[in-house]
């Protein structure tokens, strides 16, 4: 199998990674995914950081434990939309086949390696929102309030 990733980006984040002390596991030379997990401050308490290096650029993915079952799927759906419709960088999303939720950045920069401050973007917008709407999610998933309510709560808080 060819490898359909830029060891150069790689590199960059894990240099990034190393630099700020952060656990992680090194890339996975076959599918070019960086994994490492982050405690979280809101009910959901961690995610996992899914880092895909790709040839031009990278996805991360932060997943957490919380998935959506069939009696809120619904329900999640809504509070998803409508997290999204105000968010300017990254969006979550949800597998219908499994209940995963992610909230997913990206950054496409062609040729270029991506800087320091980039990296650090990219990986923390995707913590300080899952942060942010970590307690909405919860709630949602426990059938403690409509997913209205959840999204007020979450964007009535201070950044």
């Amino acid at each position: 199998m060819a490898k359909n990733y830029s060891t150069e980006i790689a590199e960059a984040i894990t240099d990034f990674l190393r630099s700020e002390d952060w656990n992680f596991e090194e890339l996975n030379e076959e599918n070019g995914i960086i994994e490492l997990g982050v405690k979280l401050n809101s009910k959901l308490k961690k995610a996992d950081i899914y880092i895909n290096v790709l040839e031009n650029g990278f996805i991360v993915n932060a997943v957490p434990q919380l998935s959506a079952d069939k009696d809120c799927i619904k329900d999640m759906t809504e509070f998803i939309t409508r997290a999204n419709y105000g968010l300017h960088h990254g969006n979550f999303e949800l597998d219908y086949r499994d209940g995963e939720i992610r909230y997913k950045t990206s950054l496409f920069i062609g040729d270029e390696i991506p800087t320091y401050d980039q990296i650090e973007a990219m990986i923390y917008i995707s913590v300080k929102t899952l942060d942010r709407y970590g307690n909405g999610l919860a709630m949602v998933a426990f059938g403690m309030g409509t997913p209205e309510d959840a999204i007020c709560m979450c964007e009535e808080q201070e950044d």
